[in-house]
């Protein structure tokens, strides 16, 4: 029923975090692909090392010939995904033993409903290592939302990560936004496209653990240049499809347009 997808790049060290969650999960019908971004650590030996015993589930390893950045390692990995239902669980990432059982449930409320296909994705809590939720919670249990009430009529941004379960079919349509100019785009540039096609179900319930690590993304130390194109193809892709008229009058794309 689930692809679990896991773009890793020298992440040896962090990475038993998301296979211990996939050994403890209460519902087993899922595949794990692992999508090495070009890792020069012990990645592969690790990788073997579980594909050899005997588990309730799949691996699939793929390795790219070079390292691209996440946006690539996650769009080759979604090639490979099978299953109706797609998790991007990052390498650092754990996750509570009742997450898929909780997510099976719930889309099969959805498909049981009129208008199904219009939920794009499945959306949760985080919390930290410490167990305090990151962020907020959303505005109302269950909401489904379109990009419209999530982000553009909003004063202020909903805070704090959260976590997808997506219909595979979308995430293979839409792909993560990527540049070859960049390693990294904020995901919030692909997530925000869906969006304006699909709507969200968002659920007050936490699954993920974020665990803060100084080679993650966003705590990587980068020259300024990085930073500012990071920030510069993030905006660009954000308002490729913005009208002027959302440019002027709606407060998110217009403090993108500023930056």
């Amino acid at each position: 029923m689930f692809s679990i997808l896991t773009p890793t790049y020298n992440r040896v060290n962090e990475l038993s975090r998301v296979f211990e969650s996939l050994l403890n999960q209460t519902y087993t019908d899922f595949e794990w692909i692992i999508s090495d971004d070009g890792s020069t650590d012990d990645t592969a030996s690790l990788i073997k090392e579980w594909k050899n015993r005997k588990l309730d589930f799949k691996i699939t390893y793929h390795v790219l010939k070079k390292n691209m950045g996440k946006p690539f390692a996650v769009n080759e990995g979604l090639v490979l995904c099978n299953h109706p239902y797609t998790i991007i669980a990052d390498s650092d990432d754990s996750f509570k033993p009742n997450t898929l059982e909780d997510l099976k449930a719930i889309w099969d409320c959805i498909e049981n409903t009129k208008n199904a296909k219009k939920i794009g994705a499945i959306w949760t809590l985080v919390e930290d290592e410490d167990g305090t939720l990151v962020g907020e919670k959303w505005p109302k249990n269950f909401w489904q939302t379109n990009l419209d009430d999530r982000v553009l009529k909003r004063k202020q941004p909903i805070l704090g990560e959260k976590w997808h379960c997506w219909r595979t079919e979308i995430l293979q349509e839409y792909k993560m936004c990527s540049n070859s100019n960049v390693k990294y785009i904020v995901e919030s540039a692909t997530w925000n496209r869906i969006n304006k096609d699909y709507d969200f179900l968002c659920v007050n319930t936490i699954h993920r653990k974020y665990w803060h690590s100084d080679e993650g993304i966003m705590q990587q130390k980068k020259p300024k240049v990085e930073i500012e194109k990071r920030n510069y193809y993030g905006t660009v892709f954000q308002l490729k499809e913005a009208s002027v008229d959302h440019i002027l009058t709606k407060k998110h794309f217009r403090l993108l347009a500023f930056d």
